[in-house]
């Protein structure tokens, strides 16, 4: 006689794996409804760079309230997302495009800019939608080179952690600065350091050659000084970039 046996833990297995496919799908339907809301709102390269050094020098406005000049004086590279678009109902998803400059680690000098897109999804109690602008400091020639990869994912290629604010690095902060990319954002007014795990960053290869005007590998933009004459809204970014963060000051 053939007996049947009933595993009460079955259904439950077959429950949390059905509730996780569920998220994942919803998760993918957000990012890609976002991405077509950013596309909507899509502005020219030009436009993006100029918000990306208003994103700076508001920062700088914030008094004892922003990046520390130490850091900024150590890293090897910024990418600015002047537009995070975050959306959600329980289930969360943010899309945003941004740019990455380099600083050469022999003259201290700025270069690029690289357009970026930057997405991924969240749960967690949450509602609405709201727009937050973006700094991640990349710490070290090996975080920018994840950053001009095909794909990165924050916390997985690259380790990130919310950064340190004030105008000094305080002695409780991790000196060490272990961490190869430090963010941060402002929300509504408010600046502070943000946690982001498991976020995808692309090279926007579309937006840099509208820029450039041809095609160009991220890495003759930063590295091999293919651009001889940086469009207007780049000289003016690279400009304030090496007025106040080209070297320590003595």
């Amino acid at each position: 006689m053939l007996s049947v046996f009933h595993n009460p833990l079955s259904k439950g297995c077959v429950h949390v794996e059905t509730m996780r496919q569920l998220i994942a799908s919803l998760i993918i339907i957000l990012c890609l409804f976002l991405s077509h809301f950013a596309a909507a709102t899509d502005t020219v390269p030009a436009a993006t760079v100029e918000e990306a050094q208003y994103v700076l020098q508001e920062l700088r406005n914030i008094p004892e309230a922003n990046i520390p000049d130490d850091l900024l004086y150590r890293c090897s590279g910024l990418a600015i997302f002047p537009k995070v678009y975050k959306a959600g109902f329980i289930i969360g998803g943010n899309y945003g495009q941004g740019i990455l400059v380099a600083r050469d680690s022999q003259t201290g000098q700025w270069t690029g800019p690289i357009f970026l897109t930057i997405g991924g999804g969240s749960i967690g109690y949450q509602i609405g939608v709201n727009v937050t602008e973006l700094v991640l400091v990349i710490m070290n020639p090996k975080g920018i080179n994840g950053f001009i990869q095909e794909n990165l994912t924050l916390g997985g290629d690259l380790s990130v952690a919310a950064g340190p604010i004030g105008r000094k690095l305080e002695a409780s902060t991790d000196i060490a600065l272990n961490a190869e990319v430090y963010s941060y954002s402002i929300s509504r007014g408010l600046f502070a350091g943000v946690a982001l795990q498991g976020v995808y960053v692309q090279v926007d290869y579309k937006a840099n050659e509208r820029f450039y005007g041809k095609p160009m590998l991220p890495r003759e933009i930063l590295f091999q000084k293919a651009v001889a004459s940086p469009p207007s809204s780049a000289q003016k970014l690279l400009d304030f970039l090496n007025l106040y963060y080209a070297k320590r000051p003595r």
